[in-house]
């Protein structure tokens, strides 16, 4: 409810103030409460996902819904996008073996003195 200050109104006649209802009265009486007539959901074409409630960091809360997915996260997630790298790098890591990570290049080999601390002679 919300006050209304008293004043003249356009014709000269006075107005008291009052406390003024938010809503205005229906014109019919309330015997038993409206129920809401359901509307068709859009059905989405193509796969779909759920998107749970939640609030965005405006603060305004998102109702549960089921979302359209598009074709390219169905590819990413198929393994055609970045996944496919992922899983070559994977295979060519464990393909070449436990010496590609030793520090000398390949084909050669450390000499026997290169391995042997220098012991000082005087």
């Amino acid at each position: 409810m919300s006050y209304v200050r008293p004043h003249y109104r356009r014709d000269d006649t006075y107005v008291k103030g009052h406390n003024r209802r938010t809503r205005p009265r229906t014109a019919q009486p309330r015997t038993a409460p409206r129920r809401a007539i359901p509307r068709p959901r859009p059905v989405p074409a193509g796969p779909t996902t759920y998107v749970r409630p939640h609030y965005r960091s405006d603060g305004t809360r998102v109702r549960g819904h089921h979302r359209s997915i598009s074709p390219r996260t169905i590819a990413v997630v198929a393994g055609t996008g970045g996944g496919g790298l992922l899983l070559f790098l994977l295979l060519l890591a464990l393909a070449s073996g436990p010496g590609a990570s030793s520090k000398a290049p390949a084909g050669t080999t450390p000499s026997h003195a290169a391995s042997v601390p220098a012991t000082h002679h005087p």
